[in-house]
């Protein structure tokens, strides 16, 4: 991946990570916590997408993401260890509001969790601003 394609792919992740954002604020508001929680952590996907691909990475998992912002994000000091943990915290989240029978999330977690998710892809926004 060129330095140029590795810029237009995490334009466009990031693009996707604001999507999937908007559609877990219109999820929640419809009362719809796990739809919200699902789509949260799908925007915290494509942002840590966004910032591998800055790097010439291009990750082939949701557990690969997890390792691959600690690896080079977190240790870094460009992420906090915080935001390396919310990574692993939603994607949890996400496969727990899709598959757990019995998990339960309420509209004021579905909300917290959007707010998370929010911090994230804003982290990831000014990273990449800076790269430009």
């Amino acid at each position: 991946m060129t330095e140029d394609n590795g810029r237009r792919n995490a334009a466009e992740e990031l693009r996707r990570a604001e999507v999937c954002l908007s559609e877990a604020r219109a999820l929640q508001a419809s009362k719809f916590p796990y739809g919200a929680v699902s789509r949260a952590y799908y925007g915290v996907f494509h942002a840590a997408r966004a910032l591998l691909f800055l790097l010439g990475i291009e990750a082939r998992s949701h557990k690969a993401i997890v390792s691959l912002i600690g690896e080079h994000y977190v240790r870094s000091g460009r992420l906090t260890a915080a935001m390396g943990r919310l990574v692993s915290r939603l994607q949890r989240d996400r496969e727990d509001a899709d598959y757990a029978e019995g998990a339960v999330f309420t509209d004021e977690e579905a909300s917290n969790i959007i707010g998370d998710a929010d911090a994230f892809v804003e982290a990831a926004r000014r990273l990449i601003d800076a790269r430009r």
